[in-house]
């Protein structure tokens, strides 16, 4: 990756005010993700300080590695402008969200505009989310927006953070970002960005294909500026 390049890009598209230098730090980062998004704000700038910290230690710097990490998280997180899920559905977008827990709209009704009996009803049970208010306690957050006790229990031992006894952690810029790489690194995701391979980014973040056309369009942007 031409840091450079990349900076002159990125200043180009009106989201770098910085030297083109090829010192790519918090302001670079910043820039990044501001650009991925459409806009900067308080949150960008928090990320690219995060990002100057953790992208070198985790190994997220070559121009393909960035773009797939950015362009996933941006689908998770509304392209950078949210840490947390948002849970508040009305009964149509309910239904077709979860279609098997939701056949009806009589059943979708009692959940609709209620995002902590929502998150309760679909992520309770299961996963490690065997208590009450499980659901709610370990809904999304961060940029890959970490679900159910069993993952916040493997991102507290993977990053040394206590996020189980503090979920709402992972909702801050810094140690959101700390998990999110860490998560990359421990499923070794760098391999299938190398290959540009964005439907096995999709999975190993996700789980499944969702959101996988959005992905598909980040990657695009995020590659006339990287690559």
């Amino acid at each position: 990756m031409d840091k450079k390049t990349v900076q002159s890009r990125l200043q180009a598209a009106g989201h770098y005010s910085g030297r083109i230098d090829g010192d790519f730090g918090r302001l670079s980062y910043g820039a990044l993700f501001s650009y991925t998004g459409g806009a900067a704000s308080d949150l960008t700038r928090h990320l690219g300080e995060a990002a100057a910290a953790l992208f070198p230690r985790y190994d997220m710097v070559t121009g393909l590695r960035l773009a797939h990490a950015l362009a996933r998280w941006a689908v998770e997180t509304g392209g950078f402008k949210r840490m947390e899920e948002n849970l508040k559905y009305s009964a149509a977008r309910l239904r077709q969200v979860w279609p098997s827990r939701f056949p009806t709209l009589a059943s979708a009704q009692p959940f609709a505009g209620n995002p902590k009996a929502l998150a309760n009803h679909v992520y309770g049970g299961r996963f490690g989310n065997d208590n009450a208010n499980d659901g709610w306690r370990h809904r999304g957050r961060g940029p890959t927006q970490l679900t159910f006790e069993d993952n916040y229990r493997e991102a507290k031992a993977l990053t040394g953070v206590d996020v189980l006894a503090d979920p709402d952690l992972v909702a801050q810029p810094a140690t959101g970002l700390l998990v999110a790489c860490a998560y990359w690194g421990a499923r070794k995701i760098s391999a299938a960005a190398d290959r540009d391979d964005a439907a096995t980014v999709c999975k190993l973040v996700q789980g499944a294909s969702e959101g996988l056309a959005e992905q598909r369009a980040y990657l695009a942007r995020l590659k006339k500026v990287l690559l």
